[in-house]
C-alpha cells in the first residue's frame, strides 16, 4: 500500500475520531448541565451511533484522532516517519478497543453469571461503543498492512 493510501486512511480515522469525540464531549456536557440526555438532536444522533455521553472518553477519542491527523500532515509534507504516527494511532485505537471489550465482557459476565439486578435487560448492544467499532476498523487495517509499516534502512 502506498503512502497515499495510508494518508487517506489516517485522514478518515482522524476525522472520525475527532467528530465522535466531539459529539461525546458535547453530549456529556449537556447531560451534566441539564441532567437529561434525550432532549436534543445531538443526543439523538449520539444514540443512533452508540455514542454515550462521556467527557473523558471523548477527550481520549480526540487525542487518538489528533495522532492520526498529525500523521497525515507529516506524510503530506514528505516526512517518511509520519507513517509511524499512523501506526501509533492504530495501536492506541486497538488498546482502547481492548479496554472497552474487557469492560463489555465484565458486563456480560455480571449479567449472565451473577444475575445482577443492574443488568437484567442488558444486551451486547448496550456495550457497543465507538472505541470498539473504530478499533475493529483499525484491527482490519493493521492486519492488512502489518508488513508494510517497517522503515527501510538507507
Amino acid at each position: 500500500m502506498s503512502n497515499r493510501g495510508k494518508m487517506l486512511f489516517a485522514l478518515f480515522m482522524g476525522c472520525g475520531y475527532i467528530l465522535i469525540g466531539t459529539i461525546q464531549i458535547i453530549t456529556g456536557i449537556l447531560q451534566v448541565v441539564s441532567g437529561d440526555t434525550g432532549s436534543s438532536y445531538m443526543t439523538a444522533v449520539a444514540g443512533a451511533l452508540f455514542i454515550p455521553p462521556d467527557i473523558v472518553a471523548g477527550m481520549i477519542l480526540m487525542l487518538i484522532g489528533c495522532v492520526f491527523i498529525y500523521g497525515v500532515s507529516e506524510i503530506h509534507s514528505g516526512v517518511r516517519e509520519g507513517i509511524a504516527y499512523v501506526y501509533v494511532g492504530i495501536l492506541l485505537s486497538l488498546i482502547f478497543a481492548g479496554i472497552y471489550m474487557l469492560a463489555a465482557t465484565g458486563d456480560f459476565l455480571e449479567a449472565h453469571l451473577l444475575n445482577s439486578e443492574d443488568y437484567i435487560n442488558w444486551s451486547v448492544i448496550d456495550a457497543l461503543r465507538p472505541e470498539i467499532y473504530m478499533g475493529v476498523l483499525s484491527l482490519l487495517t493493521y492486519l492488512k498492512w502489518k508488513g508494510s509499516f517497517e522503515l527501510k534502512k538507507s
